[in-house]
């Protein structure tokens, strides 16, 4: 499945098992490997930088912020930014909220898992994630239910600087980037 990144980032933390109907909702509409590894519950890798979601429970979220390309576009993780990754037309994409723009972050499931994120150099340079160690340090960990923000919003004139970000609910926080910036496409 996902062998070198579990090998690297350790198993699931903070895991909560998943209610059994939300997740044979979805099931259809992911490949194999994503869906196993989703099986293992909701909960954080990466020293609490990307945490598995419930799609069910991220849909209105998902729908509330981002228009996709294909549909459906399935919810699967969001990181420590409030960043979404959806699975839609045979591509993982991120919904980066911060920058209120998506891209295709891989094609290939396992590719994304055990080669991309897990050379984080390119993974948090491709996905612009040079403060996360410093806002951990400075903030603590994110809970389940949050993420870090900036604050102002970074489309309304906020700077990207550490003394910016703030630990925020996450729920919140997307819906007031979507109230304020509008939907990304």
């Amino acid at each position: 499945m996902f062998e070198k990144f579990i090998e690297k980032y350790g198993n699931i933390e903070h895991m909560v098992e998943w209610p059994k109907d939300h997740l044979e909702q979805v099931k259809s509409f992911l490949p194999e490997e994503l869906f196993s590894f989703m099986a293992n519950g909701t909960g954080s890798y990466m020293d609490g930088f990307f945490w598995v979601v419930d799609p069910i429970q991220f849909d209105s979220i998902l729908k509330e912020i981002y228009v996709p390309i294909h549909e459906p576009s399935i919810c699967f993780a969001r990181d420590a930014f409030g960043g979404l990754y959806s699975y839609e037309g045979g591509s993982v994409i991120y919904i980066n909220i911060r920058h209120g723009v998506s891209k295709v972050v891989g094609r290939k499931v396992n590719v994304l898992f055990n080669s991309i994120m897990t050379d984080w150099e390119y993974f948090s340079e491709e996905l612009l994630l040079d403060n996360y160690q410093p806002a951990k340090e400075k903030l603590g960990q994110v809970e389940a239910d949050e993420c870090y923000a900036y604050v102002p919003l970074l489309g309304i004139g906020g700077a990207e600087n550490v003394e910016n970000l703030q630990r925020v609910k996450l729920r919140e926080h997307i819906s007031i980037v979507a109230q304020a910036l509008g939907k990304i496409e």
